[in-house]
């Protein structure tokens, strides 16, 4: 294969290589650094032969000088003149850390006072999402390879990546050098796609904690995947579930699955670092000599992680009547020893991971951190770089929530569509693709290469979406849905009827996902559907959003479902934490609504719980109260308005205003700017955004009115 070789402008920075098959074909670009493009350029030539096997022209990209905004240039020239649908980063390529954008992540809600390195987002949204605008602040002093950015309002801010990114970065091996470690995934990569297989076994996984601990959302789980998936539809192929319970230690039986070569797909839902896969709890027993000695361990810990050791130990003694001697030996090291070894056999380490060759080609790690690229040291790396099979992996670069959608239109890989082009559909600011972005399964139709190519070049063609629209396999119809609604050839009113009418599952979530995206008039009553749908995880994402709307109009249906006995644990989660949102006396008056001619000893435990539920409900007036009285500390105050992020309270904006009109104090007064740019589902958002304006146009203080300025933006996006 010839290459061309051309010098790009010297304002870029780099330079490109490109590998051209035909003009106005699909393009991929490959970005490489210096370094490992002298070093590895037999197998980067090789894998890009392989990509370009498979129908897209490719360029290689060299980095010169490690400016980010220069790869963002070229990626972005490639886009509009060569039909770019993808990238890969492979080796050392500059990492953005965005600022100023926490609203573009699921759950990351540091304080951005806090190291920049860690209150920081890795994040290549930066490369893939041409919308976004972005202020450069800084390179790192200490790893010149982190680059800060702020996202500014003139972009969008929503995230939407008009193309996909991955990243190939090798992680830590002794005795092993990068280059030889980029040069044996690289042969891996390349001899996967020649044998590219169809889907028929499939695995996921709950770890402790969180969902997992919901048997309704796993059993929901598993009743949604055999509709995503045509053969599992159909009777063919399997599907296994592991639950951490299945063992003292699942761990063994969670490896020896993802090593077995049949093994297509992998979904792993856990809680995660940047170093460990969490899996269990403590180990379930029947025996009481186990329980005691696991009620030792626990006290042991404590006191072992302690300031105060000594201090700590009588604490335990005394609140908790510990025995003296289960703690005495504490910190002899045989029993630490012991101990570390029980808490080692619960969970995936990097360790553990040495020799380990999984055999399936993508697993996804629904857990936090687990790609946190930018360290040295990372495990989603480890599946990627060791032997075996595994070519891809997704997982994120800090914290996420388990209550997002996670499988969204993943059945699409049946059908031949890379795993790049199906991450590109449901990119948050911290999720990425680890390895190659371009494997694909061989589709189960004949129209292989159709929908893989028409999702990245073909979403202007509406008659296209139009009739697929009709398609029988669910996770084609949603999506023609979701690109067809985002082009505005899709009523809500439309989506409504298919939200309330449509057999599958996942069409009525896709329905109700794209509705509440939107300000019609269709969203309360999308979320009062939602609370009664058949389908846990339409139910559980109502609850949540009907505590982020607050809307009057859902009150009692939330509150009747508070009541239930038979609502399911994650669903009860979040209408608890909804009608805690409310008014006090209008969510006090809603409870003894509901209750009104109720009895059974079910009801009359309800009945006790009215004094915390009136408390709770208290506390949060109070705090409201607080921020307007001038004797109140500031870091009190601090605290309240930053909750506001998680809680979008909108029973209190009255005072807020009030606050953010007459408190001197700037820096909570720009906290408080920033916090109503996450009332992006209430009901009261218009009265925000007219606030904002308002005030932004007679703000002196620049920092304050530019976080107005913000706001205004995020809502209206």
């Amino acid at each position: 294969m010839k290459y061309r070789y051309s010098v790009i402008a010297l304002l870029l920075c780099f330079f490109s290589f490109s590998a051209f098959s035909g003009r106005g074909m699909r393009s991929f670009a490959i970005v490489v650094d210096e370094q490992l493009m002298d070093s590895c350029r037999a197998s980067i030539n090789k894998y890009a032969a392989s990509v370009q096997a498979d129908g897209l022209t490719t360029h290689i990209v060299v980095d010169r000088w490690n400016i980010p905004d220069s790869i963002r240039t070229r990626l972005h020239q490639l886009y509009l003149h060569d039909q770019l649908e993808g990238a890969v980063f492979i080796g050392d390529i500059p990492v953005p850390m965005i600022r100023d954008a926490q609203h573009l992540a699921t759950a990351f809600k540091m304080d951005q006072r806090r190291a920049w390195d860690r209150s920081s987002i890795p994040s290549d949204r930066f490369y893939d999402d041409f919308d976004l605008r972005f202020e450069y602040l800084k390179q790192d002093s200490l790893q010149s390879l982190l680059h800060y950015y702020s996202l500014t309002a003139e972009g969008a801010q929503s995230v939407e990546s008009e193309i996909y990114t991955a990243r190939i970065k090798p992680p830590k091996y002794e005795g092993k050098s990068r280059f030889e470690l980029i040069d044996a995934f690289l042969e891996k990569a390349v001899r996967e796609k020649a044998t590219a297989r169809q889907i028929s076994q499939i695995t996921y996984f709950a770890g402790n904690g969180y969902n997992s601990n919901s048997l309704v959302a796993r059993a929901d789980e598993r009743l949604s995947l055999n509709g995503q998936f045509s053969v599992l539809a159909q009777g063919k192929g399997n599907l296994n579930y592991i639950d951490h319970t299945f063992d003292e230690f699942v761990k063994g039986r969670l490896m020896a699955e993802l090593e077995r070569e049949e093994l297509d797909l992998a979904i792993l839902h856990h809680h995660g670092a940047d170093d460990t896969q969490y899996l269990n709890a403590s180990p379930y027993t029947i025996m009481t000599d186990k329980w005691l000695e696991m009620a030792r361990k626990f006290f042991r810990g404590k006191i072992r992680s302690a300031k105060d050791t000594t201090a700590s130990k009588q604490y335990y003694i005394d609140n908790y009547n510990v025995p003296e001697s289960w703690v005495n030996n504490a910190f002899d090291p045989g029993i630490m020893l012991q101990d570390s070894l029980s808490d080692a056999a619960m969970d995936i380490h990097i360790a553990d991971l040495e020799g380990f060759t999984p055999g399936v080609p993508f697993v996804m790690l629904d857990a936090c951190f687990n790609g946190s690229f930018h360290l040295e040291d990372y495990i989603s790396g480890h599946y990627i770089f060791n032997p075996g099979k595994t070519v891809v992996v997704k997982a994120n670069s800090v914290n996420t929530l388990q209550d997002i959608w996670t499988n969204q239109l993943i059945g699409l890989l049946e059908l031949g569509v890379s795993v790049g082009n199906w991450a590109k559909e449901q990119f948050t600011l911290e999720s990425h693709l680890m390895g190659d972005p371009t494997y694909r399964y061989a589709s189960n139709r004949n129209d292989r290469d159709d929908l893989n190519r028409a999702i990245a070049h073909r979403r202007n063609d509406l008659s296209y979406w139009k009739r697929l629209l009709k398609d029988k396999h669910p996770e084609v119809k949603a999506l023609a849905m979701k690109i067809l609604f985002k082009k505005g050839a899709l009523t809500p009113d439309q989506l409504y009827a298919i939200q309330t009418s449509d057999v599958s599952p996942t069409v009525r979530l896709m329905a109700y996902h794209l509705l509440i995206q939107s300000d019609s008039e269709q969203l309360v009553p999308a979320i009062e559907a939602g609370l009664h749908d058949n389908y846990e995880l339409i139910r559980r994402f109502a609850a949540m959003h009907a505590g982020e709307n607050q809307s009057p109009r859902l009150l009692d249906d939330l509150m009747k479902i508070r009541l239930s006995p038979g609502v399911s644990e994650r669903v009860y989660f979040q209408v608890r934490g909804a009608v805690e949102q409310y008014a006090k006396d209008d969510a006090l008056a809603a409870f003894d609504k509901q209750l009104e001619g109720r009895s059974g000893s079910w009801y009359e435990k309800i009945k006790a719980e009215r004094t915390n539920f009136e408390r709770i409900l208290s506390a949060k007036e109070e705090d409201m109260k607080q921020l307007l009285d001038r004797e109140v500390e500031s870091r009190n105050k601090r605290f309240n308005i930053t909750a506001l992020r998680n809680s979008n309270q909108a029973a209190y904006l009255d005072t807020l205003f009030r606050f953010m009109k007459e408190s001197d104090d700037q820096n909570l007064r720009q906290l408080l700017a920033e916090a109503f740019g996450w009332y992006t589902r209430s009901w009261k958002k218009q009265e925000i955004v007219d606030f904002c304006r308002a005030q932004a146009a007679v703000e002196k203080d620049d920092t304050v009115k530019r976080e107005l300025l913000r706001t205004v933006r995020r809502l209206t996006d």
